[in-house]
């Protein structure tokens, strides 16, 4: 699996605090692909801040507010996983707050709703947001993390 990450200026400092590794987001990557039972393919990370997701998510979306990731799959062939998603650091500070874990678990939690989205799970409906939550319960507890803030309804919306 070919795996890109991108870390705008913007929030560059941000990966110092957080000690959040470009390895640690490849694996996360890698994990949430396996979880749809991809082998290969091609995934770009950007991280980046409410101002640039919020301007991303009007124009690709015509929602004028930011948001936590976009994910934008590539592929159609369905054996192989192929996207890129945007992940906003910003709100991932706020939003670990309520989690009640670190803005890098929540980033990370991003990061794996984003290529579940790419790998074809959806969560606009009841069904489709359990079975969501499942597989981002799955690959946190795969990365060795408490997937406590998940299971209490507190992962992506």
């Amino acid at each position: 699996m070919r795996v890109e990450v991108l870390w705008d200026p913007t929030v560059l400092d941000w990966r110092a605090r957080l000690g959040l590794s470009q390895d640690r987001i490849v694996e996360a990557v890698n994990a949430a692909a396996e979880e749809l039972g991809f082998v290969e393919g091609s995934i770009g990370v950007r991280i980046t801040d409410d101002e640039s997701i919020h301007e991303i998510n009007a124009r690709h979306l015509a929602h004028d507010y930011p948001t936590d990731v976009i994910s934008f799959p590539y592929s159609e062939d369905e054996s192989v996983i192929e996207g890129e998603l945007v992940a906003s650091v910003e709100t991932a500070q706020q939003n670990a707050v309520d989690a009640g874990w670190g803005t890098d678990n929540e980033l990370l939690l991003y990061v794996i709703h984003g290529v579940l989205h790419i790998g074809g799970l959806d969560d606009h409906d009841d069904f489709d947001r359990i079975e969501m939550r499942a597989a981002e319960r799955a690959v946190l507890t795969k990365l060795g993390i408490d997937a406590g803030p998940a299971a209490e309804g507190q992962a992506v919306e």
